[in-house]
């Protein structure tokens, strides 16, 4: 009885022959009692079968699309009626002249011309205006281009163009030898 309230002697022998002071045996009694208190106290293994994976939600993940803002034609360029000159999100760019501005700000040209970027410091505001081309009445730009160049005038090369592909006739009606 006494053995098991660990009131023994100074020395004592274990299992294995060897001696054993009493601090040293009281440890290992108060090691082996924690470890037999934890065998008791744990639950069989319960084994959950989750369909889903239980990981937290992140932050990221989310992007938006590309709204392909900007200067879509620039100065000095030719722009078709109802052509988009500027998409843009508010007003940095303001209407001018032969220019029209939708409901998202987009600015498009009303008539044929170019187009010219100004900058009026009166509101320190800068205007999108188009510049209408000079009348030429029925004459076709491939008349202009024979015409300059039976005057001998330096052609560009729009105008090379144009004459070179009037020589070769539509592209239906050729006929190859």
């Amino acid at each position: 009885a006494d053995a098991e309230r660990g009131s023994w002697s100074a020395s004592e022998r274990r299992a294995d022959g060897r001696r054993q002071t009493r601090e040293t045996k009281s440890v290992s009694m108060a090691s082996t009692s924690m470890m037999m208190r934890c065998a008791r106290s744990r639950q069989p293994l319960r084994i959950e079968c989750a369909h889903k994976k239980g990981s937290g939600s992140t932050k990221n993940g989310r992007d938006s699309n590309s709204k392909r803002l900007g200067v879509k034609v620039y100065g000095g360029q030719h722009v078709t009626p109802g052509g988009i000159i500027v998409r843009q999100r508010g007003t940095k760019f303001y209407p001018g002249d032969n220019v029209g501005m939708g409901n998202d700000y987009t600015l498009y040209a009303k008539c044929e011309g170019v187009v010219a970027f100004e900058y009026k410091a009166k509101r320190n505001r800068q205007y999108v205006v188009v510049k209408e081309l000079p009348e030429t009445g029925d004459v076709t730009p491939t008349a202009l281009a024979q015409a300059a160049a039976s005057k001998g005038e330096t052609l560009t090369r729009k105008q090379k163009n144009l004459i070179k592909y009037a020589e070769l006739g539509r592209p239906g009606s050729r006929t190859y030898e």
